[in-house]
């Protein structure tokens, strides 16, 4: 079995880079990538530390998901065997642009009058739970049982899922359009290229859009995308296919993993995703794995 989708604590995962590999390696997977938010941080750590690569007898492929937009539509891209030494990173300081959601999230939140703790919004990378504006303030907003009323107004949602449901939807009154702070899907995708790498589009039916099938066949059809990541603990069985049948009709590559945020998404499973509803055998990307690069 493999997982290509795993967020570590140099994210918003809360698992250490050792404790992922250990958890790979107990549940027996062939290859996994860790793949942090615009940070491929845990492959220097890996680089300074390499006797922890011996926590962990099969394959890691080098990764990062990059948060990036498409047709208007934010989304993230997922870039696999990339030389990460050597890939020039998008030039986004991303504590100071969450801080800056910070303070625009307030302003929404004193004209709509919720009640907050202005002491518990603000933005840490040493903590998982504070590396997104959007988790940082749903989740304070819904600490104060004042504030139900309004949470039900707009349509309700949790801390896990803000980003999709509300700050990327353009009828939520806490929309903010990001396009001018990140780089295009076809700039993110040259810079993995130019670095060796292949770029997948990421969990493509968890996106904010009213037709997916055309939305995917669009950037599939219209990008140099490699591939699509396929398999995903939220999508049916139905939704799989799909995407499959997609990625043959378009010849791209296919891909998949379970999300793993640790404790932030603590009904996911690293390796098996959502009541062992994930189970990618390495034969799947057997005809790109081969030809990447792993550590």
């Amino acid at each position: 079995m493999i997982d290509l989708h795993l967020h570590s604590n140099h994210s918003d995962g809360t698992d250490s880079v050792a404790e992922i590999l250990k958890k790979a390696e107990d549940k027996k997977l062939e290859i996994i990538s860790i793949t942090d938010h615009d940070s491929i941080d845990a492959y220097f750590e890996l680089e300074k530390n390499p006797t922890m690569l011996n926590l962990f007898s099969s394959k890691v492929i080098t990764g990062c998901e990059f948060k990036t937009f498409f047709g208007g539509i934010s989304i993230e891209i997922l870039g696999y065997g990339f030389d990460y030494r050597n890939i020039k990173m998008p030039p986004v300081d991303s504590k100071s642009i969450q801080s800056l959601y910070i303070e625009q999230f307030k302003k929404i939140m004193n004209t709509y009058g919720f009640i907050y703790d202005n002491n518990e919004l603000y933005i840490d990378f040493n903590n998982p739970n504070k590396h997104f504006a959007g988790y940082v303030v749903a989740y304070e907003i819904l600490r104060h049982p004042e504030n139900s009323d309004l949470v039900k107004r707009i349509g309700g949602f949790t801390p896990n899922d803000f980003f999709r449901t509300q700050q990327c939807n353009k009828d939520s009154i806490f929309y903010i359009d990001e396009s001018k702070y990140y780089l295009s899907a076809e700039q993110i995708i040259k810079l993995i290229h130019d670095a060796g790498g292949l770029a997948f589009l990421a969990h493509p039916y968890i996106y904010n859009i009213s037709n997916h099938e055309s939305f995917i066949s669009d950037i599939l059809s219209n990008t140099d995308i490699d591939g699509v990541e396929c398999i995903y603990p939220l999508f049916s069985e139905e939704q799989r296919n799909t995407i499959l049948f997609l990625a043959q009709k378009h010849n791209k590559l296919v891909s998949g993993g379970t999300d793993f945020h640790g404790k932030n998404k603590p009904n996911i499973e690293l390796g098996t995703g959502i009541n062992n509803n994930v189970d990618i055998p390495a034969s799947f990307i057997a005809d790109w794995f081969n030809k990447s690069k792993t550590l």
